[in-house]
């Protein structure tokens, strides 16, 4: 339990004729609903004893609970003992307090559980595929060209990465350029930038990360292969979400001058 304050309390009923002043530790909660559940009672004690508290047999919320201190100031002499029951009424300074055991009732509840699930077919579908015979595979000639391919072409770096060439059905030379087009493009990118500080510093953050990476490097024009082919980018930026804002698009699908 875990405490939030400490306060002082003043106590009293409503003729003044007991009052007291308390230091009151403040917690979150004292314990759950007292009773757990409502009871019930064959006598009605408010017929002829004024009681502390008249729904004490409806659960409800524990504002207030009083140390040992307190509490034997607060009772009475006057006991009064329910007929045909457990119950005892002491009186106390707020009137009659009920205390006592009631017989249990031994209630029984049905409960009934309901699963539903809308992919159960699909996962029992995938079970049984598993089980399946894989038919054998026809290897046509492009399969075999590119098996062979990653055969002859395949290596793992010192650093760990595992590297495939990429297999080609034509020559790149038949790309035809497709540098000044990139430029074009990435002229226009830049232009939409200028005009949004965090839409740019968000797309050079990108920049530099997929550098640090190695996924991109710096081509100069002494450095720059005989044949190339330049992929143009755009961002999709929405900086109204709170996780990702920036999204890079790569078009390598952009036509060169020869298509």
């Amino acid at each position: 339990m875990v405490v939030n304050g400490c306060v002082k309390v003043a106590i009293s009923i409503q003729n003044k004729s007991f009052e007291r002043e308390l230091d009151m530790l403040v917690v979150k909660k004292i314990t759950d609903f007292i009773p757990q559940k409502a009871l019930e009672i064959n006598s009605d004690f408010s017929n002829f004893v004024e009681l502390a508290d008249s729904n004490f047999n409806v659960p409800g919320k524990i504002d207030l609970l009083l140390g040992a201190n307190i509490f034997y100031e607060l009772l009475k002499p006057e006991r009064i003992k329910i007929k045909d029951s457990q119950l005892l009424l002491v009186n106390s300074v707020f009137g009659y307090i009920v205390t006592g055991n009631l017989d249990s009732i031994n209630e029984t509840k049905v409960h009934c559980g309901l699963i539903r699930d809308e992919d159960l077919n699909k996962t029992l579908e995938k079970f049984w595929k598993l089980e399946e015979v894989e038919e054998p595979i026809v290897k046509n000639k492009e399969r075999l060209i590119c098996e062979e391919h990653y055969a002859n072409t395949h290596f793992r770096t010192k650093e760990g990465k595992y590297v495939v060439s990429m297999s080609l059905k034509k020559e790149p030379s038949c790309l035809g350029n497709s540098k000044d087009i990139a430029l074009k493009r990435l002229g226009s990118l830049w232009n939409r930038l200028a005009r949004d500080e965090n839409y740019l510093n968000l797309y050079r953050e990108f920049l530099r990360d997929y550098e640090r990476l190695g996924h991109m490097k710096e081509v100069t024009n002494e450095t720059e292969p005989e044949i190339t082919y330049y992929a143009t980018h755009h961002g999709i930026y929405r900086p109204e979400k709170s996780t990702s804002k920036l999204r890079v698009v790569f078009n390598c699908s952009s036509l060169t001058v020869l298509h």
